[in-house]
């Protein structure tokens, strides 16, 4: 292999490690003048029984509201408890950090300061741990080394606006973790407690029949999927799908399957991705399936890696190969890499090797770039070591970069 036709793709790859200053374009801004929405404090009125179906919280929120004369309207929110990474969160990031605003968790339980709120998330975490094994030390397993992160069950907030009037639908349907800040739009808040999944979903599944604009469909499907009952989401969701719902509406409804790990949200998908007739719809149902953890779900996914119907599919199908990461998928992934019938797939494939979690692909890279006979392939490999970044990969593409690698 030429050396000076492996300088540019070695040099691109140090660039993005950080270790070739570049200038930036005459003119270029990052960041400059954007700024987050102010919060204003708002008035957090708790209800008193938060307990029993949803839909009657709601009326005793309007009750209050209208006793209040809360003329602009108000906010209204319940949670729901989701196993997610302890980083991981949902909502709105102010800048200058969430620890500068009032969080919900704040106007629900009175604020507390950083040390207390370490503690509480140090006990969460044991208690994730202690009460779920098996799933805790799965999520460990799947995480890079470079982004340390354990499973924790969290309070997620599923928010509604609602207007002064007796409107049938709420004005605004939001989520958000209550760890994070929140902005009320100085409108009076109503916490109405904690549901059970099924409290939530008895609330948010007709609220959907009674949804006229797409907007508010897909903000109930995206609240609707974060729920880990199949018994109440899979039946929902098979009704949306046969239905006459748009390709935008059909595909969020298919990403809902993902978090159930169910055969018969497994046999949804599958057909849906077999069948449907909007290529964005069978994207997103190939992308609900790598969420799955059913050893079916992953043998479904090579299958769609190696013989899907269209590029897209594919290209969803090799990317979810890294996040299962099994034995099986990994050694799919180098047998796309090394050579496809589509170029376009076998590049893929190469950066998803990146994506493997602990930076276990970096070997196969190497072994791309020191091996494959093709340059373009051994370029695609050189970018994804970059890509993966860290002392590892610096040396070698310094070593690289030097004609040393091979």
């Amino acid at each position: 292999m030429d050396p000076k036709k492996r300088s540019r793709p070695i040099g691109t790859a140090l660039v993005c490690l950080g270790l070739i200053a570049v200038m930036a374009p005459a003119g270029s801004r990052s960041g400059a003048g954007m700024t987050a929405p102010s919060q204003e404090a708002g008035q957090a009125v708790m209800h008193p029984r938060p307990s029993g179906p949803i839909a009657e919280r709601v009326a005793w929120a309007r009750s209050q509201a209208k006793a209040n004369r809360w003329e602009k309207g108000f906010w209204l929110g319940f949670g729901i408890r989701r196993l997610m990474g302890e980083h991981s969160s949902m909502g709105w990031h102010p800048w200058g950090g969430p620890e500068r605003r009032l969080t919900l968790d704040d106007l629900i339980n009175g604020r507390k300061t950083p040390i207390e709120k370490k503690i509480a998330m140090d006990q969460a975490v044991r208690g994730t741990a202690a009460s779920m094994p098996a799933e805790a030390r799965a999520f460990a397993a799947a995480q890079r080394e470079d982004e340390p992160e354990r499973l924790v069950m969290k309070e997620i907030g599923i928010l509604f606006r609602f207007t002064a009037r007796e409107a049938e639908f709420p004005a605004d349907i939001r989520v958000s973790n209550l760890n994070l800040p929140f902005d009320l739009e100085g409108l009076p808040f109503v916490w109405a407690g904690m549901a059970e999944s099924s409290e939530s979903l008895a609330y948010l599944i007709p609220l959907y029949g009674r949804a006229a604009a797409e907007a508010d469909k897909r903000s109930i499907l995206w609240a609707v999927g974060l729920h880990r009952d199949p018994a109440a989401v899979v039946p929902f969701v098979e009704r949306i799908m046969a239905g006459r719902e748009s390709e935008e509406i059909r595909a969020e409804a298919a990403g809902c399957l993902g978090e159930q790990n169910d055969p018969k949200a497994l046999d949804l998908l599958l057909r849906t991705i077999k069948t449907d007739l909007s290529r964005d719809v069978r994207e997103e149902a190939v992308g609900a399936l790598v969420e799955m953890n059913l050893p079916a779900a992953a043998e479904a996914l090579m299958s769609f890696a190696l013989n899907g119907a269209d590029r897209r599919i594919r290209r969803e199908a090799v990317r979810g190969l890294a996040d299962k990461a099994t034995p099986a998928t990994v050694k799919l992934l180098q047998k796309i890499s090394a050579g496809d019938k589509d170029p376009e797939i076998q590049e893929e494939a190469i950066h998803a090797l990146a994506d493997l979690p602990g930076r276990s692909g970096l070997p196969l890279l190497i072994d791309l770039v020191r091996t494959h006979p093709d340059a373009s392939i051994r370029a695609e490999a050189v970018a994804a070591i970059g890509d993966i970044g860290g002392a590892e990969a610096v040396k070698i593409l310094t070593d690289l970069a030097r004609g040393r690698g091979r």
